[in-house]
């Protein structure tokens, strides 16, 4: 059975005329695009994330296959506790925008690769992190695979072991793939404190330090929920030769949606 959209209609548009009319608000494909190691996207509405993950996305040309990296934010899963990282490994996603097939022999070569995957589509069913980035994907370069990964807490131990296996399983398949870590910065916090907290935040993220980003968040008490994401994608993709990151955009929510004492932090970064 394919996945079907959990959020289309609530968190972006629900047809495709609409969805790639809102994209196409936000920023328009930039010329001579090349392609990256890794992407770091913001994942609430649109309304909202959209100009931010619009400006990642519109700024990179995917070739090859994508691997989504987000937070399980309801804790949800076939089994109690749910899996520390939970793959998608088969079939399809849809979406308005088109199906998103899974890249099943790049899934299975994580699988190897990587003990802490744990085969668990319910896990990924009401999840909202990965979903919101297929449209961007489609938008700006076409129908590709995907490996979908959510991760509940993880330790900056597991989650460089997690980026170890994602390293061997990419070289292994000997194809370009691109990583994407869905996350939003600080929760619900006023705005200049949510400028300062994820600030430091992203400071980790130039560095290309994922361990340090975990930290960081846990030392200052900053509500990014996808730290762990983040850091396994910055790990897996120096560990592919990456070197820079650059930050392409950053706002909150005040500044879309007007208020300024409870925010939200989205932060867009491209890792080559």
């Amino acid at each position: 059975m394919p996945r079907r959209p959990a959020v289309a209609g609530v968190f972006y548009p629900g047809t495709k005329e609409a969805v790639e009319k809102e994209i196409s608000s936000y920023a328009t494909a930039e010329k001579n695009r090349q392609p990256a190691l890794g992407l770091i996207s913001p994942h609430a509405g649109y309304r909202y994330s959209g100009p931010v993950a619009a400006k990642v996305f519109s700024k990179v040309l995917i070739t090859g296959s994508v691997i989504l990296i987000g937070p399980n934010h309801r804790g949800a899963g076939s089994s109690f506790p749910p899996p520390k990282a939970a793959i998608c490994a088969e079939g399809e996603w849809t979406t308005p925008t088109g199906p998103a097939p899974i890249d099943e022999t790049l899934s299975a070569l994580l699988l190897e690769e990587s003990p802490l995957l744990t085969i668990d589509p319910m896990a990924h069913d009401g999840e909202h992190s990965l979903e919101v980035q297929i449209p961007f994907i489609h938008f700006y370069s076409g129908a590709v695979k995907i490996v979908p990964i959510i991760l509940s807490r993880i330790s900056p131990d597991q989650a460089m072991f997690l980026a170890e296996g994602i390293i061997r399983s990419v070289k292994r398949f000997g194809k370009p793939v691109t990583l994407v870590a869905s996350t939003d910065m600080s929760h619900y916090v006023p705005h200049k404190v949510a400028e300062i907290e994820d600030r430091k935040a992203i400071e980790k993220i130039l560095a290309l330090d994922g361990p340090g980003l975990m930290e960081t968040c846990g030392r200052e008490s900053i509500s990014m929920c996808g730290d762990g994401p983040t850091a396994v994608v910055i790990e897996a993709c120096k560990g592919l030769g990456a070197t820079t990151a650059e930050l392409i955009d950053y706002k909150t929510s005040g500044q879309t949606g007007g208020d300024y004492s409870s925010v939200v932090g989205y932060a867009g970064l491209v890792i080559r």
